[in-house]
């Protein structure tokens, strides 16, 4: 069960610290993290590295979805962005709490096959770093630092 504490107000969540910083609120509803995802894509646009970070905000945002109260009735997450000139990016996703810690390890019960879980694993090999900061009560923001000047070498080695 999923306890209802006080989790942050969406307009103050949206308050970005930095200059170079996007936020962008989303409803906790299945169609808005393909919104988020064109969202980050776009802000990615040119660094080549497009579709890992849309990819990432998709698996972190449906996880937001599917367990904490963001994907309650009106839940929502939130997805921060950061492109500094040096240095890999942060692109981070917030939820409102309410379940465990969020697990960056894959858990298998022994004896028996995985269905599903692999989706932090992917954003784990595509980032430099993956982790979290929060808690149940006041929510999570799972995070990763994504560098920019690492593209996918096996592209140009596959179209030889």
């Amino acid at each position: 069960m999923i306890v209802m504490m006080n989790p942050p107000d969406r307009r103050e969540w949206m308050r970005a610290p930095d200059r170079m910083a996007w936020r962008g609120v989303f409803a906790g509803e299945h169609d808005q993290i393909g919104e988020a995802r064109r969202m980050v894509e776009a802000l990615f646009a040119g660094t080549g590295r497009e579709d890992d970070a849309g990819l990432i905000v998709s698996e972190l945002s449906t996880n937001a979805i599917l367990h904490t109260r963001s994907g309650s009735a009106g839940g929502w997450f939130g997805v921060e962005v950061r492109l500094p000139e040096d240095g890999p990016a942060y692109l981070g996703v917030s939820d409102l709490g309410g379940a465990g810690r969020p697990l960056l390890e894959r858990q298998r019960a022994e004896g028996q096959l995985a269905v599903g879980g692999f989706g932090l694993m992917i954003v784990r090999d595509l980032a430099v770093k993956l982790s979290q900061v929060g808690s149940p009560a006041i929510g999570h923001t799972v995070w990763v630092h994504l560098d920019l000047k690492a593209k996918d070498e096996h592209v140009g080695v596959a179209a030889e």
